[in-house]
């Protein structure tokens, strides 16, 4: 016999109308008690329930769908972002589809375009340009990583610039006197808050900014251009001995060129990184990082979304903080 909403009902004890409202994520908005939520979800997994998504669609106008956006998926910061989100929807009910922008925002716009025309019910976003939002005006979004300006939305972000300026200042402390910096194109706010950051620290340690430090990368050509970045700051008249990367795909290709290019310089420079993986706990260089709130992030970006699908419409920015860790 097919498991129903009818039979779990009769197993559990209670009403059609509360199975309902514990299986579609709502139990704790119609204020069902943990113990019947608890209940009602055992017997519907002893039953093996599976939902009629066709029908349930038909009848709420949602597909309990939504998306997850993001430049490139194999980021360990994206990765790890995109399993939690998963987990926190799965919980409200909601299943995830994922795609990268590799930061095209002609190629974000058609994801946005088809996740639309696929009755997507809301999309978590981390932009490339401001441009999607605007052109899909109805359309539920949060993002997250980096604010538009100029553009209100539901948005996470994280003190980039205080953050920034923490990990110049670990540098300094830890005896670095001449600090680089490797970023990307600075068009992106959140890059433009970490440079600040650095330039912040800079000027609390009477020192003046040195263009000729920071060294840019090509996200199309990541190894090649840091390579050459690194060649720079470490063949000036003063090299550096402390060098800040403003994420961690950065910092995890600047130690490969230092193992494989300065071998002999790996105790002699700090190395600094926005965001951490845990790979920094064994390479050399020493790798000062900012971790990240994953799970909050994830989390409120979950929760943000859904209350505007649920016609909330919640507008509202969260500023989440750093953990610095030292090694």
């Amino acid at each position: 016999m097919k498991a129903s909403i009818k039979i779990i009902a009769e197993q559990s004890g209670v009403s059609k109308t509360t199975v309902s409202f514990v299986l579609n994520g709502r139990g704790d908005e119609k204020n069902i008690s943990a113990d019947t939520q608890k209940r009602v979800l055992d017997t519907a997994l002893r039953l093996n329930y599976q939902p009629n998504h066709l029908a349930r669609s038909l009848s709420t106008g949602r597909s309990y769908t939504i998306g997850f956006v993001v430049p490139d998926i194999s980021n360990p910061f994206f990765s790890r972002i995109a399993r939690l989100v998963e987990h926190y929807a799965e919980e409200k009910g909601y299943s995830v589809m994922m795609a990268s922008t590799d930061e095209k925002p002609e190629k974000e716009q058609k994801i946005i375009n088809s996740f639309h025309n696929r009755q997507i019910d809301g999309v978590i976003i981390a932009p490339s340009s401001v441009d999607m939002i605007k052109n899909t005006p109805n359309f539920p979004f949060v993002t997250f990583d980096r604010q538009m300006p100029n553009f209100r939305t539901a948005n996470i972000t994280i003190n980039n610039e205080e953050s920034a300026y923490q990990l110049t200042q670990k540098l300094f402390e830890r005896g670095c006197n001449r600090v680089g910096v490797v970023t990307l194109k600075a068009f992106l706010p959140n890059i433009k808050q970490r440079i600040d950051g650095y330039k912040k620290a800079l000027q609390d340690n009477k020192l003046i900014t040195d263009m000729e430090l920071i060294v840019e990368a090509n996200i199309n050509d990541i190894r090649a251009t840091i390579k050459s970045g690194i060649d720079t700051l470490m063949n000036l008249s003063r090299p550096v001995n402390g060098i800040f990367f403003l994420n961690n795909v950065l910092a995890t290709e600047g130690i490969w060129v230092f193992n494989r290019y300065y071998p002999q310089l790996l105790d002699k420079v700090l190395f600094a990184s926005f965001d951490n993986i845990d790979v920094f706990d064994y390479v050399q260089p020493k790798v000062i990082s900012a971790l990240q709130p994953g799970e909050e992030i994830a989390r409120n970006c979950v929760n943000m979304l859904i209350a505007q699908i649920e016609g909330k419409n919640l507008q509202e920015a969260i500023c989440l903080s750093t953990t610095i860790i030292e090694r």
